[in-house]
């Protein structure tokens, strides 16, 4: 039986799970923020087991778990913030102990994710490994910034983990796209804060590549951002509907390193931002062990969600 570890809202755990009914696959969708007030978990030295919609999951039979995108656990009211704090670390810690129980193949495991979910640190095993990084600076010294700025035609600035920015002391947040950043940018009011920023040479782009490891297999998608103004920095800008996307012929070292940069990590799954330059080269950015892959699918026909389930249904 496949765990599937997610929430309610992913709908690319949506488009796996259409494939893994197409072949009859045995597999239980977790939808975490269902856990704990509706999701009952035992644990025994011998025997553990979760309880999702009435149905009962022992963890001897769980033989595969694909780790989506996992929420943390939702509380009933009413608790107090300092309540809540520590029943969610409760919750966690004997969640915890249910994963550490299962003899499964995961893809990926967790302390995997955490360990790949570093910038600096993917850009320098990314060199290391023989795949091309543009000149980077992480910083938070002004000069510093400066400096790099003033040393190359043109410079991006990126965000180092978490993309979403809060918007005053409410929820909502925007997005913190890759963005040209020049001296300008820098001055006394410029709100450039305490905080540390990655800055990037830009990389002149023929197009954008989004690499899909899986397994021992890399699916490089060819998308034409440079054919829309808005997209030319960050394909995210654009419409990825509209935008033409082609199957690449990537090259054998290329997507062996691309291979050899996941399993490092000892993953089973990534999605690799690329980028084909003009002089026919490739650019590493970045790595991500849990990315979007579903509408790869559906503008390419990539086989994803099939050689994905052939991952977790491997013995």
């Amino acid at each position: 039986m496949l765990l599937l570890v997610t929430n309610r809202d992913d709908v690319t755990a949506d488009w796996l799970v259409l494939e893994l009914r197409r072949r009859a696959a045995s597999f239980v969708r977790f939808n975490t923020e269902d856990y704990p007030a509706r999701v009952r978990l035992r644990w025994t030295p011998r025997r553990t087991s979760l309880v999702i919609d009435g149905r009962e999951i022992a963890g001897h039979a769980v033989t595969g778990v694909w780790w989506r995108r996992a929420l943390p656990p939702q509380l009933p009211a009413p608790l107090s913030s300092a309540e809540a704090r520590w029943a969610s670390g409760e919750a966690l810690a004997a969640l915890g102990g249910f994963w550490r129980s299962l003899d499964a193949r995961w893809v990926n495991p967790p302390a995997g994710n955490l360990e790949a979910d570093c910038k600096p640190e993917q850009l320098r095993r990314a060199a290391r490994l023989g795949l091309d990084v543009p000149p980077t600076l992480v910083t938070n010294d002004v000069e510093a910034a400066r400096a790099f700025i003033a040393g190359h035609a043109r410079v991006v600035c990126k965000s180092l983990h978490d993309a979403r920015v809060p918007r005053g002391d409410g929820e909502d947040h925007g997005l913190f796209y890759t963005t040209l950043v020049t001296l300008d940018d820098l001055s006394p009011t410029s709100g450039f804060g305490a905080e540390p920023y990655l800055l990037q040479a830009l990389v002149d782009k023929s197009y954008d590549l989004r690499v899909t490891v899986i397994g021992d297999h890399a699916y490089a998608c060819r998308i034409n951002s440079q054919d829309w103004p808005e997209a030319r920095i960050d394909w995210r800008l654009g419409d990825a509907a509209r935008m033409a996307h082609a199957v690449d012929p990537l090259e054998r070292d290329v997507a062996e390193r691309c291979v050899a940069l996941t399993r490092s990590y000892g993953l089973r799954f990534s999605a690799i931002d690329l980028a084909r330059r003009i002089d026919g080269g490739c650019s590493f950015f970045e790595l991500n062990a849990n990315g979007q892959w579903a509408w790869v699918e559906q503008l390419t026909g990539l086989p994803l969600a099939s050689r994905l389930a052939d991952e977790l249904l491997a013995s």
